[in-house]
């Protein structure tokens, strides 16, 4: 917690850690809303959910594969 990024030249603190935006390790639910992405970025998925729980589910089949378990 006590970690700071520090300019190298300066000595001067950029960037340092504030307990006040950490997130909890177990959250309930989950809900996010990509109509501002798409307003201001003309952003859009390409995946569906249906595709994104396979390429999840395979890669977490992946890792247990090269753990051995």
């Amino acid at each position: 917690m006590e970690e700071k990024g520090k300019d190298k030249n300066t000595g001067k603190t950029l960037v340092e850690i504030d307990p006040r935006y950490y997130r909890p390790t177990e959250v309930d639910y989950l809900l996010g809303n990509p109509a501002k992405a798409k307003k201001i970025l003309g952003w859009s998925a390409k995946t569906t959910f249906e595709d994104l729980v396979v390429l999840m589910t395979n890669a977490d089949l992946e890792k247990v594969r090269k753990r051995g378990f």
